[in-house]
């Protein structure tokens, strides 16, 4: 999946947990869940830059040819950390554990979630990381034509409108329950 997308759907996350919070508390929860919706793939920049500079191309140009034959790189640690959901679950019961809410942990797992039926070849993920268990997916979203992407995206936004008329109307309701 692109990152936008991803970026996306942990809005998504942000506005269905803090539906009930003031619009500032939801506009700030959505810009954080957008951020930790894309955030796993940071865990990809240092071996983005190396496959790039090994291919002989500079680090900033992105090819998917220069990630075919890396699957077993150990650059690609930081990425298969970043998708692992292993720690998100840990954190998960330990917030839970504190009576803290774990939204923040459903957005940033929600990547790795979607990675994980969607990438194969060296973006396949380890769900369990450091545990064994490589899940190779049906698609290739980097490899994708770029139409591709504003198609998933469009998709993204539109879902995304629908959950915030939908939890504008849970306000609305949850508004005048508690004015009866």
């Amino acid at each position: 999946m692109d990152v936008f997308t991803h970026a996306i759907i942990g809005a998504i996350i942000a506005e269905l947990a803090l539906w009930e919070k003031s619009s500032p508390q939801r506009k700030r929860g959505r810009w954080i869940g957008a951020f930790l919706g894309a955030a796993p793939d940071l865990g990809a920049v240092p071996a983005h830059f190396v496959f790039s500079w090994a291919a002989g191309d500079w680090p900033w140009v992105y090819d998917p040819a220069h990630w075919i034959g890396v699957e077993n790189s150990m650059w690609l640690v930081g990425y298969w950390f970043t998708h692992s959901l292993l720690f998100p679950l840990l954190g998960f019961f330990w917030l839970r554990y504190k009576g803290k809410r774990s939204w923040m942990l459903f957005a940033w797992s929600s990547h790795a979630a979607i990675d994980i039926i969607s990438h194969t070849g060296a973006w396949s993920t380890w769900p369990f990381f450091p545990f064994p268990g490589q899940i190779e997916g049906v698609a290739d979203p980097w490899s994708w034509s770029p139409i591709w992407w504003l198609i998933s995206i469009s998709i993204a936004l539109v879902s995304w409108y629908s959950v915030s008329v939908m939890t504008m109307q849970w306000r609305i309701n949850n508004d005048r329950t508690d004015e009866e």
